[in-house]
């Protein structure tokens, strides 16, 4: 796919620490707007490290990465970051939490804590809004953080094994919540997860990374919207199969 038609587009990305040791090699990889992404491989393959050069939090040794064709030169307005934890102050509410990106920069209008009412909503916590985050489960808090990433309507979202934590009942919800929400706003999701179930659930494509490099890129041709019981058709389970694959093997040109 030419570059020219990508939302985030990688290109020729490298990535060394000071002492030269290579964390990431020449990788290429563009996301249509509107696409969600997965990248999924072993610890330490270099997975958020590309996810923190995409968000501009890391500078590349080579190459460069452009969000909607203009170079990144650091983190970009355009662009959510949801991370591992779900990172809420806990001397706020949730709704004030909700809110922090846009009262870290300017004063909250009142159509601003309707938006954050709105998304409280549709992440099912509507009801907690006043709670601090102490009085919330797992699941909860990482519904908040959602709204939080959303508040300012970004048109892309990076998501760093956000629901890594939770238990799989939660977590299958939240990817059913995640799906829903990002559908209804068109936003491009670049999502990094060690689960190959959900990367293949989540994904319109998912990326295999092994040893710094891309070692597959698959198309998941799922039916839309999804719905749990996918997961238990055998044509899951091969797109399943087929990852997992590479990323036993070393890193090798798969189709």
């Amino acid at each position: 796919m030419s570059t020219d038609t990508a939302f985030f587009s990688v290109d020729r990305v490298s990535h060394a620490y000071e002492d030269g040791a290579a964390v990431l090699r020449a990788i290429d990889w563009s996301i249509p707007a509107g696409a969600f992404h997965c990248l999924v491989g072993r610890s330490g393959c270099g997975k958020t490290t590309l996810l923190k050069l995409v968000a501009g939090l890391v500078q590349a040794t080579e190459g460069g990465v452009r969000i909607e064709g203009q170079a990144i030169q650091g983190p970009s307005p355009k662009v959510g970051f949801v991370f591992q934890t779900p990172a809420l102050l806990e001397w706020l509410s949730v709704i004030d939490n909700v809110l922090l990106p846009i009262s870290l920069h300017r004063r909250v209008q009142v159509a601003d804590r309707g938006t954050a009412a709105e998304l409280l909503e549709l992440v099912g916590i509507a009801d907690l809004a006043k709670r601090h985050p102490g009085q919330l489960s797992g699941g909860q808090q990482s519904r908040a953080a959602l709204a939080r990433a959303l508040v300012t309507s970004p048109p892309a979202l990076l998501m760093d094994e956000p629901f890594a934590a939770l238990d799989a009942i939660t977590r299958e919800e939240l990817q059913d919540d995640l799906l829903r929400l990002v559908a209804l706003r068109r936003t491009t999701v670049l999502f990094v997860t060690h689960d190959i179930a959900e990367a293949v659930y989540l994904g319109d494509r998912v990326a295999v990374m092994d040893q710094g490099k891309i070692a597959l890129t698959a198309s998941i041709d799922l039916a839309k919207p999804r719905v749990c019981d996918c997961r238990y058709d055998p044509h899951f389970t091969a797109h399943c199969q087929k990852i997992r694959s590479a990323m036993t093997l070393h890193t090798v040109e798969l189709d």
